[in-house]
């Protein structure tokens, strides 16, 4: 798994358990134990996509800034994902070299596992992910 979307939910889900309470980057990072300034790099990231808020000042932090039940996971994946998953090209590039023919079958492979990994990441909120039982039944489902 994409280790920034790991923090990313841990950071959503630490901000959904807080809700009535802002929390500031130390704090975050304090509790989900990760560098603070990763944790601000990726706030940052969320923030410009909609998806949490800040208050500046002493009384500031962060709060989630949509409900929990209209993120779901692939919404997440998409924001920080910079590229598909992808083969990086060979630097055989002869027509009918059997590397181009590697290249072009991995190529395919990794864009058909994405999709499927967009599909099912789409079937889940991080509100399911709050429900202990109801995470289990959707993955169950599937």
């Amino acid at each position: 798994m994409n280790d920034k979307l790991r923090v990313v939910i841990n950071i959503l889900v630490l901000l959904c358990l807080h809700e009535n309470k802002k929390l500031t980057s130390a704090q975050i990072s304090e509790k989900i134990k990760i560098d603070p300034t990763r944790i601000r790099r990726l706030l940052g990231l969320i923030k410009n996509a909609g998806y949490v808020k800040t208050k500046e000042g002493i009384d500031g932090g962060y709060t989630l800034s949509i409900e929990p039940n209209e993120i779901t996971l692939n919404d997440l994946y998409t924001v920080l994902s910079s590229e598909q998953l992808q083969n990086s090209k060979s630097p055989m590039h002869d027509k009918g070299h059997f590397i181009n023919e590697i290249d072009m079958q991995l190529e395919y492979i990794f864009l058909v596992s994405e999709s499927q990994l967009k599909q099912q990441l789409e079937k889940i909120t991080l509100g399911s992910m709050l429900q202990k039982n109801s995470f289990l039944e959707t993955c169950q489902n599937q």
